[in-house]
């Protein structure tokens, strides 16, 4: 299915490309619908940004929905970043896939996800604060206590690469397409949320989920598109956007060009002051991960982050990287990481019984699939924050999560309050008292096995899962999945399918199983809802994949995206924690926290990186080759 967006196109993920002559496709700016000056050093607010409804002034030039905001209205610039990064030069990236069209606003269409740098969003955030918002088009921000109305006031400055103003219309013609057109994410996430245009630079957004605490966030993920207007030129050649970097180079399924704009109106803000250094991004395409692998030892392309640890191990044994010509760096990252697992289909009678998929759980041994797939490079999946202080402790719940949990007793099994882990008082998995358990499990539940398969009296037929899975690195552990579950009687079926088919599986919930990667972020909220809220269940198109029903994990999670200060936080990442594990809609396979990076000794990078910050080659680094 298509991935939940992350919008940080900064990132460089599976970075980059070669050089080479290819023919130009024309887009202008109204098909491209169809189809698919320099600003103050630092944000000053204007009184005359204007007043709330009672009168007093809200606008700010920042907001946390937690309350606390690290940089000032005067500051300079980010601290993970060098302010006096030079500019200039290229850089070569890599892409695993293929695109088909530049509109980035409506679905279905596989627009390049970095052609969106094209396009400013409303705020940016900082990368080194939970969650905290600085203005990027918008000049202020007034958000109400209870996030029922959100007021963006448009920087003055603000222009798209031909000059005319970004407007108010432009954001409300950008949220209105994206709510009935765009992605599944864009439909859900903008359900509740209504806009309409206060004044030319003024944008207000009301919501009707009264106390969402992650709105801005939401809101933030919007590129502002232009609204097309009656004397567009019809030949325009691309898209036109208001960002730090416009297209040059357009050339489906395979090859994108972005290059900087020399006078984007917002490179002096703080909030860009040393980022966006390289003239020239060249993207190109890979439909083949091991093809890319080869492509970027022989310098085709510069930057690339390595997901595979095998490959990491054994992949990486050309001439550049034993001469030092090719560097390599392993490191934590600063959040949770992806967490890796099999999402169970409870639309399907059988998975509906939680002892069914204990029994599934218990015949699966990370540690063994870790060491002899893997070479031990994954972190076991204990719980859905990692070693964050929002992870649930071992144990009964704490006086903290006591009121929440005696109002949702009834629908929880009774080892929640005990632990959060549901296998903590049964035999270690994979072993030979687990599938003894196992099997207990499965009779209990009226299943028996006939002739070595087990059998489904309900059906009166065999046992068989389908697994669909859009990531080719899960390949290998589902074949030693099928091999553990067949001594249980049960038949795992890989259903082999292209991306765009699996997709449309998992869209259309035509499968048993299905492989999740899910990231959650700092602030937690909006992904937890968007997967696993029973609100999402049944509505077509939807992400919620495992089609779970039940108050408690409901209430979790609306716990979670209310939450206004630090403790309140970890009080309801907690209790969400336990009760995702315990309730057991997807069976947990393993977290990956670390970043491989790999790139060709050309470019500087800023200190924080050097000292173990997060990596973001694209917005951060910069030629020393120019």
């Amino acid at each position: 299915m298509p991935a939940l967006p992350h919008e940080r196109l900064g990132d460089g993920s599976m970075a980059s490309s070669k050089s080479g002559v290819f023919e130009r496709i024309e887009l202008n700016r109204r098909r491209a619908l169809i189809i698919g000056a320099s600003s103050a050093a630092a944000v000053a607010l204007s009184p005359l940004l204007g007043k709330s409804q009672d009168g007093r002034q809200h606008f700010s030039h920042a907001h946390s929905p937690l309350g606390t905001i690290k940089y000032p209205p005067e500051f300079s610039a980010f601290d993970y970043v060098n302010p006096n990064a030079a500019k200039g030069g290229t850089m070569r990236l890599a892409r695993i896939g293929s695109f088909d069209t530049a509109n980035t606003l409506s679905y279905p269409g596989r627009p390049p996800a970095d052609i969106r740098m094209i396009y400013d969003r409303l705020v940016v955030a900082s990368a080194d604060e939970r969650a905290t918002y600085y203005g990027l088009l918008a000049e202020g921000i007034d958000v109400a206590d209870d996030f029922s109305r959100l007021t963006f006031a448009l920087h003055p400055e603000a222009r798209w690469h031909d000059d005319r103003p970004v407007l108010a219309g432009d954001v409300a013609f950008t949220f209105e397409t994206l709510k009935s057109e765009g992605a599944p994410f864009y439909r859900q996430a903008f359900l509740p949320l209504r806009v309409h245009v206060e004044s030319e630079r003024r944008v207000v957004f009301e919501n009707d989920r009264i106390g969402d605490r992650d709105i801005v966030r939401r809101l933030a993920t919007i590129p502002v598109h232009p609204e097309p207007q009656p004397g567009d030129d019809a030949e325009s050649e691309f898209p036109v956007g208001s960002g730090p970097y416009r297209v040059v180079l357009f050339d489906p399924p395979r090859r994108l060009v972005l290059e900087r704009v020399s006078d984007y109106w917002a490179r002096d803000l703080p909030v860009n002051t040393g980022r966006w250094n390289l003239d020239r991004l060249d993207f190109e395409y890979f439909r083949d991960d091991t093809v890319a692998l080869e492509a970027f030892q022989a310098d085709i392309y510069d930057v690339r982050f390595e997901d595979n640890p095998t490959l990491w191990r054994t992949g990486y044994d050309r001439a550049p990287v034993e001469t030092g010509e090719i560097r390599r760096d392993e490191a934590l990252g600063l959040g949770v990481g992806d967490l890796s697992g099999l999402v169970f289909n409870l639309r399907r009678h059988i998975l509906t019984d939680r002892r069914v998929r204990l029994a599934m759980a218990l015949a699966y041994d990370f540690e063994t699939v870790n060491r002899t797939l893997f070479s031990g490079s994954y972190l076991r999946f204990d719980s859905v924050f990692g070693e964050s202080d929002l992870a649930a402790p071992s144990g009964p719940p704490s006086e903290a999560e006591a009121s929440f949990f005696a109002a949702m007793a009834r629908s929880l099994p009774p080892e929640t309050f005990s632990s959060p882990d549901p296998l903590a008082e049964l035999p270690p998995a994979g072993g030979r008292a687990a599938f003894s358990m196992a099997a207990s499990l499965l009779e209990e539940a009226g299943y028996a096995v006939r002739d070595g398969r087990l059998f489904d009296p309900e059906t009166d037929a065999d046992v068989a899962f389908r697994v669909v899975s859009t990531n080719p690195l899960y390949e290998r552990p589902l074949g030693w999945i099928a091999q553990a579950w067949e001594r249980l009687g049960i038949e795992l079926v890989q259903v082999q399918a292209d991306p765009a088919t699996a997709a449309r599986l998992l869209l259309d919930r035509d499968f048993d199983l299905a492989t999740l990667s899910w990231a959650p972020a700092r602030l937690p909220g909006t992904a937890e809802r968007l997967l696993w809220h029973s609100d999402l269940a049944d509505q077509e198109g939807s992400y919620a994949l495992s089609g779970l029903d039940n108050p408690a994990l409901d209430a979790a999670i609306e716990t979670l995206e209310t939450a206004r200060s630090e403790a309140e936080l970890r009080t309801a990442g907690r209790t969400f924690d336990r009760v995702f594990r315990q309730l057991m809609p997807m069976l947990p396979l393993w977290r990956a926290n670390t970043i491989r990076l790999a790139w060709w000794d050309r470019y500087g990078r800023p200190g924080a990186e050097e000292a173990g910050f997060e990596p973001s080659p694209i917005d951060r680094w910069w030629s020393e080759d120019r």
